[in-house]
Order: structure tokens, then C-alpha cells, then sequence
């Protein structure tokens, strides 16, 4: 019987030639697929028999070593032991490698084998079912009002402008309970007279000293004034914002390895957001505030943004510190020999301090403003740094000093909270802008999921981003799919509408603004039921190009092919321009372009790698899907073999996205050393993107890549295909490598690249944690909105 693609009449009219020439070009790369399929696996065939004995040589060793071992104390064995036993085991049901098994010896001692293994599995170390053990990052909590007591010593020396902003934000913006020193270090008369009143009406401590000692000798003689929890030297040149001590408090209390806490500021040093360094990279950045951003509005918008991750660093600026008790009186003072001009004092102290086995944090959610070096000209600020530097070396050594510093400016969680401040003010802008033009609008997304996904994932971050702007989005799924996708999304925040049928998705129609289908047969639910019903917008959020998941043969294909031009007011939405070139090129219809996006706020990096991780294997990621041949997973599970092979114990080999009874019944390669993760949840995803170094995809097509991205979010190495929407995201040898996927060859050749050279692979790590922050999810929702709602006359403008 001729299938529904052979039969014409099933075809749009006005396009009846266009789809007889995509159906032949399409069976062409398809024959083109198969054939290079086919090379491939004769180019395997010949690698076999080699392939054969080495294993059971192996194998036959590994035994040996087992039988002589009597408290079998082999578990680093374990994963070689398992995988290639079954490689070999395998081969017992197939005539031709009887006798090749028979030789090796291995046939009498699988009993031995098998008792060796049960013991093993019974320990700790197991092949599979990790997901139990694999945690969830950490949500925000909500700000608690502090209740330690702390001590707030500002010292001074003129510039009184900046004072009286300084002290201003401090009585309007601190919550008690705290205390006031000030140290007033020489200043001026009308300093001097300003600091006695502010002191008398608001029941500050004042300490005076009639000629300048210096800012080291100041803030000495205000901590041993203190007495409370915390002493916090605050500079006098800064403005604090809202909630920062609650902010500041909480991050110290988080930890009780934790000795000296900072926040984030414009001028910092290596505490500076957005910018490190000045545009010309010969000093540090001062990053002014944007035009009609007030100091206050950016500690809101860093505190909404933030991770909350509390990052470790080895140096502190001294523009706000704050110093536990407990620190104070282990490890004294500032050393006012050495470094009692100023500058470098708490440099010093950090060191002191992390000798003395504590940390230093940065409570990433607080936000204080510093003017930087108002006391001070520059010619002698620089003449301070150069001389305190010096005096820092000959006390500390310089290799301390420098591997201090490699860590705060290459350090991963620091350069991912520096790539987020820089975009988090437009993100701010997409919502507010959104808010205006379409608050109270109600737009369901029809996501008919049984567990997680990259597709829906996409709906799911984006549909957050749509609430942030006022609309009232719900997701519609099938009641038969609520106990798995409640399971797979337990952290989802969108509200969902479960109905029991396809059919049932019309009468919502009079509920809602705008509907999108998400994938090709939920575009045929939009149909109305009957004619008197008011049908919304109806959308067609295209993430793929559907088709290619079909042969032509196949029942799918004519459906995928026709979603795209099913209903004459369709608003078609594609995510990348790839997915749009291709439903332009196949189909002949134009499309919109939302944008590829991903969730910045839930991947991103959380773990610090920081010195010496070259000891450490390479770890690599891999998503391995066996019911997606076009996610390549028998070819990526052989190049993982391959890795395995050549690099053993200098590389870590770990899979997720299937259970390990789907490798088995696809007979997808096992005989190598790798952890089967199995299915995870978003937060479990974002939690194991830390742990790794490298992310590879070998799929034939990526329409957009999501977990590639991200992986880049969490700041590993990547490989994707060249064919797909990747491109739009990846730049070749400077935040991934690209390759082409259907050469075993080149993806086995990248593979290699980034575990033997370093310095490539922290490149790309590097840079790919900036710019995949261009990609959040506030922009991709935006331009849905406006897709759906300005159609007609985007539409019309092109025309003009």
C-alpha cells in the first residue's frame, strides 16, 4: 500500500512540485547517510578481531589479578573489570569467537568471575543508577534579618562630600543590630566638627587623631575598639545599599570555615562587577553606573540575579570587610610595621588570615558602591601599591601571591558571576519593556511531556520569563503524562492545565490570548471543534525540524511536513535561524526567529576548580539518547571506548539520559570504563555540569543544542556538530570546537584535542561562560511575545 507521502492529494495544491523535489532531495541524504553508515562499519569489521583479543588478553589478566587478590581489594578496577567481562561474555554466544575464548582460558573462570563481581557491586562503586546519589543545586532562600551583633568602624581622613554619603547610607540602609566607630585619622576642621556632631546625635564612637597615622594604624585602633560578632571596616568613600549587612552576615554565618566576608562592588579589584579591568587592560575598571541607574536600583537587580553562591577567594578589597571575633583573636591585627602607610595591609591579612585555616567569601547578593581612592591621588596611590607589593613579596613569597591572584581572575564561579552582572540590567530591561506591552496577556504553551527534556526545558525557562513580565502563561499537558512530568520538573514554577485527551485542548480556546503547539501533532490540536467558537493566536513554537526525525516511509513524516502550513493564520516560531532556513528551504514558508536560549540562572558555575586540577582525570559528558539515532549514540559511546582506551585512568568517563537496560537492548557499546548517571532532572544536570571538564555531542543535527549550552553555562569544554543551530552559539576553537559529526575520525580528533592540551581546554571554559550569557531567557521570550502579537504587522512592515 502506497504511503501517504506517495499520494498527492494529501499535498497543499500550490505546492505540489516544491514537495516532490525536498521528498527526492531528502531520500538523496538519506542514501548519502547511509552509505557513509556503512563505511563506517566496515572500517570497524576490520578493527574487530584485533579488537577481540586484546580484550580477552586483557581480560585473562585482570582475572589473575582477582584470583591472587584476597580481600579483593580491586574496586579501582571495577569499571574495567565489568565492561570488558561483558564484552567478552558476549562473544560466547557467537559461534566464530568460541575458540578464540577458548584459548584465552576465560570460559572456566567465568564462575570466578561472576562471584568476583557480586562482591564488588555490593560495595560502593556501581556502573549504574546514579541519579539517587546525584544532588540538587542550591535554591535561594529567602533574606533573614541578622542578629549577630557587628561593629561598623569607618575611618576617615577628609573628603567630606564622600563621608556624609557614606554615613547617610549607613543610618538609612543598616538594619540593627550594629554599632557606629568612627575614626577620624587628621581630617580637616569642618570633617572634624561634621564627624563630633554626626557622632553625639547618632551615638557613634569617635576616636580622634589630631595628625594622620595612616589608614592601617586607623583601622587597628577601631578594631580593638570593637567587641561585637563582626567588625566590618567600611571605607569612607562607599555607599551601602539595602539589606547589605543582612546580606554580608548571612554569608559569613553560612560556614563556619568562613573568616572574612566582602560584597560586590563597581571598584573592587577582583570583587568589581561588570568589568575587571579598564578598556585599554592597564588598570582596574571603575564601571560608573548606567545612566538613570541609581546605586540602590543595582543592589536590587544584583541581589535578584544573584546565585547566592558565596564563592571562596583568596584576596579580599579592603573597601568592606568583615572580620569574625574569632579571627581577630587568632590572628590579630593589621601589621602596621610592614605595611603601615596604607595599601597591601589587607592583602596581607587575607593571607594571614587563610594560613590560619580560614576562608574568605564574597556574599555575592550584596552590592556596595565605592568611589576608590578619593584620599589619594593616583601618582600616590601607585607610589603605595608599588612599595606595599614589595613589602608583600619579601613577607609571603611570591608564589602564594601569584597563585592567589590566578585564582580571583580565572577562578570559574567568579567569572560566572562577572558574565551574569553584565547582562543581568538588560535582562531587567526585557521584562520591564514586556510588562508594558503585553501585562494580563494568557498564553498556553501545549507541552505534552512525560519527563524531562531539552524541549522542555526550553518552554519551561522561557514561560518563567514570560511571567516576569506579567503575562499568565500555563502549560497544557495530558493528565496520563502529570506522575512523570511532575517527577522530572519538581522545581517548575509555571502553573499547569492537565487534560485527559488531545481532543479536550479546543475548549480552551476562549481562555486564552495565544496557544502554541511545541512539536508537530499537538500543531493538529488547534483546530477548532466547532465554527463558533473564538480561536486565539495560535502559534507554532518550532525547536526542530521535524521531518528529519522520519524516513519518509514512516507515519510521522507526512505530519511533521504538513504542521507547518496546517492552519492559514499560523504564527510560526522557530528558535534558531537553522530551524528557519530549513522550514524555508523544505516547506517554502517563512518563519520567525525567537532566539536560542538557556537558563543562565540554573546552570552556571558553582563548583570551584582552583589550582592543581592537572593531577586530577579529564572527566567527560556525554547525553546518550539510544532511542535518538540522530543523537549518534552508538558513535559516541565508540569514540568514549576509544578515550577509554588510549587515556585509562587520565580520563573519567560519564553518560546520562538513559537507563542502563535501553545501552542493552540497543547493544550500544559497554565494554570500557564509564558511569551510567541515567535519567536526571534539570538541578541534577546543573550539579554534575560541575563536576566535569568536557561536554561532547556527535549528533548528525543539533536545531539548537540546549544541553551544549548548558554545559557552557557551568563552564566545561564543549563539541557539537556542525550542521544545526549550534554555529549561531559556538565560535570554533574559542568557546568549543565544532565538528563534523559524520566523520568518527574528527570527532575522536577534538575529543583528544581537549584532554591532552590544557591550555585549550581552560580557554574554552573561560570564554564560554561569557558568551553563553548572552543567550538568557528574557530575550528569547521577548521575541516570542512580539512574534505572536505583532505578526500581522511585522508581516506587513517586511512588505513595505
Amino acid at each position: 500500500m502506497p504511503s501517504l507521502f506517495d499520494d498527492e492529494r494529501f499535498l497543499p495544491l500550490e505546492s505540489r512540485t516544491q514537495k516532490r523535489l525536498a521528498r527526492s532531495q531528502f531520500q538523496l541524504q538519506h542514501a548519502e547517510a547511509e552509505i557513509n553508515g556503512l563505511r563506517y562499519h566496515l572500517r570497524q569489521a576490520q578493527l574487530q578481531v584485533e579488537e577481540t583479543r586484546r580484550i580477552a588478553e586483557q581480560s585473562q589478566a585482570l582475572v589473575a589479578a582477582m584470583e591472587t587478590s584476597k580481600f579483593w581489594k580491586l574496586r579501582g578496577l571495577w569499571f574495567k573489570v565489568k565492561g570488558k567481562l561483558k564484552g567478552v561474555l558476549r562473544l560466547q554466544s557467537e559461534k566464530k569467537s568460541q575458540k578464540l575464548i577458548g584459548n584465552a582460558g576465560l570460559l572456566e573462570k567465568a564462575p570466578l568471575i561472576s562471584e568476583a563481581l557480586i562482591k564488588l557491586e555490593s560495595g560502593k562503586i556501581k556502573s549504574a543508577a546514579y541519579q539517587d546519589s546525584v544532588p540538587e543545586s542550591r535554591v535561594n532562600q529567602a533574606l533573614i534579618s541578622h542578629t549577630k551583633t557587628a561593629d561598623i568602624i569607618v575611618c576617615v581622613h577628609n573628603s567630606l562630600e564622600d563621608v556624609k554619603c557614606c554615613l547617610d547610607s549607613v543610618v538609612r540602609y543598616t538594619r540593627m543590630p550594629y554599632s557606629l566607630i568612627l575614626v577620624d585619622d587628621g581630617s580637616g576642621e569642618e570633617t572634624k566638627e561634621y564627624l563630633k556632631h554626626f557622632a553625639e546625635y547618632q551615638g557613634a564612637t569617635l576616636i580622634r587623631n589630631e595628625a594622620a597615622k595612616g589608614y592601617t594604624f586607623a583601622a587597628n585602633q577601631g578594631l580593638h575598639k570593637s567587641s561585637s560578632n563582626y567588625a566590618i571596616l567600611l571605607n569612607s568613600d562607599t555607599i551601602v545599599t539595602p539589606y547589605w549587612l543582612d546580606r554580608i552576615i548571612a554569608c559569613g554565618e553560612s560556614d563556619s570555615q568562613i573568616g572574612i566576608v566582602g560584597p560586590l562592588s563597581n571598584s573592587a579589584t577582583w570583587q568589581s562587577i561588570p568589568e575587571l579591568f579598564n578598556d585599554r587592560g592597564d588598570d582596574w575598571a571603575e564601571n560608573p553606573l548606567p545612566q538613570g541607574i541609581s546605586v540602590e536600583e543595582m543592589s536590587e537587580v544584583v541581589a535578584e540575579y544573584s546565585g547566592i553562591l558565596y564563592p571562596r577567594i583568596t584576596f579580599l578589597n579592603g573597601f568592606c570587610l568583615a572580620i569574625k571575633r574569632e579571627v581577630i583573636e587568632q590572628v590579630g591585627y593589621f601589621d602596621e610595621v610592614a605595611f603601615g602607610a596604607g595599601y597591601g595591609e589587607e592583602n596581607d591579612y587575607c593571607l594571614r588570615t587563610r594560613k590560619a585555616g580560614w576562608q574568605l567569601a564574597i556574599a555575592d547578593d550584596a552590592y556596595v558602591y565605592h568611589h576608590g581612592s578619593r584620599s589619594y591621588n593616583h601618582e600616590r596611590r601607585k607610589k603605595l601599591c608599588d612599595k606595599a607589593n614589595l613589602a608583600l613579596a619579601e613577607k609571603h613569597g611570591v608564589e602564594i601571591i601569584s597563585e592567589g591572584v590566578e585564582v580571583c581572575r580565572f577562578d570559574p564561579v567568579l567569572q560566572g558571576i562577572r558574565s551574569r552582572c553584565q547582562v543581568m540590567l538588560e535582562r531587567r530591561k526585557y521584562i520591564e519593556e514586556g510588562k508594558k506591552l503585553w501585562e494580563g496577556k494568557r498564553v498556553f504553551f501545549i507541552l505534552p511531556i512525560a519527563g524531562v527534556g531539552g524541549g522542555g526545558n526550553i518552554v519551561l525557562h522561557e514561560a518563567e520569563a514570560m511571567i516576569k513580565m506579567g503575562v499568565d502563561v500555563r502549560i497544557v499537558n495530558l493528565a496520563p503524562f502529570k506522575e512523570g512530568f511532575e517527577k522530572g520538573y519538581p522545581e517548575n514554577k509555571v502553573p499547569v492545565i492537565y487534560v485527559e485527551k488531545e481532543t479536550n485542548i479546543p475548549w480552551l480556546f476562549p481562555s486564552c490570548d495565544a496557544i502554541l503547539g511545541t512539536f508537530y501533532a499537538s500543531v493538529f490540536w488547534l483546530n477548532s471543534i466547532t465554527p463558533d467558537v473564538n480561536i486565539p493566536i495560535r502559534g507554532y513554537y518550532i525547536q526542530d525540524f521535524e521531518p528529519y526525525f522520519f524516513t519518509h516511509e514512516m507515519n510521522g513524516f507526512i505530519d511533521a511536513w504538513l504542521s507547518y502550513t496546517l492552519y492559514p493564520d499560523l504564527v510560526r516560531i522557530c528558535k534558531t535561524e537553522w530551524d528557519r532556513e530549513m522550514v524555508q528551504q523544505q516547506v517554502g514558508v517563512d518563519s520567525f526567529v525567537g532566539g536560542a536560549t538557556v537558563n543562565i540562572d540554573t546552570y552556571r558555575p558553582r563548583c570551584q576548580k582552583l589550582i592543581n586540577t592537572s593531577k586530577q582525570p579529564v572527566r567527560i559528558l556525554a547525553m546518550i539518547r539510544p532511542t535518538s539515532p540522530r543523537r549518534a549514540p552508538k558513535l559516541t559511546m565508540e569514540i568514549l571506548r576509544e578515550i577509554d582506551r588510549r587515556y585509562g585512568d587520565r580520563v573519567e568517563i560519564l553518560i546520562f539520559g538513559c537507563h542502563s537496560k535501553e545501552l542493552d537492548i540497543f547493544e550500544l557499546p559497554q565494554d570500557f570504563s564509564f558511569q551510567n548517571l541515567e535519567v536526571l532532572n534539570r538541578s541534577q544536570v546543573a550539579w554534575i555540569m560541575n563536576q566535569i571538564d568536557i561536554f561532547v555531542d556527535y549528533s548528525v543535527f543539533q536545531a539548537q543544542g540546549l544541553t551544549a549550552m548548558e554545559a557552557m553555562c557551568s563552564g566545561c569544554a564543549i563539541i557539537v556538530p556542525q550542521r544545526g543551530g549550534t554555529v549561531e552559539f559556538v565560535k570554533h576553537e574559542e568557546n568549543g570546537l565544532i565538528v563534523d559529526s559524520s566523520s568518527p575520525e574528527a570527532c575522536l580528533e577534538a575529543l583528544e584535542r581537549l584532554i591532552i592540551d590544557e591550555n585549550l581546554r581552560a580557554k574554552i571554559q573561560r570564554q564560554a561562560i561569557k558568551d553563553v550569557c548572552e543567550f538568557y531567557p528574557e530575550k528569547g521570550a521577548f521575541y516570542t511575545l512580539k512574534s505572536l502579537f505583532y505578526a500581522d504587522k511585522i508581516r506587513g512592515h517586511e512588505n513595505d
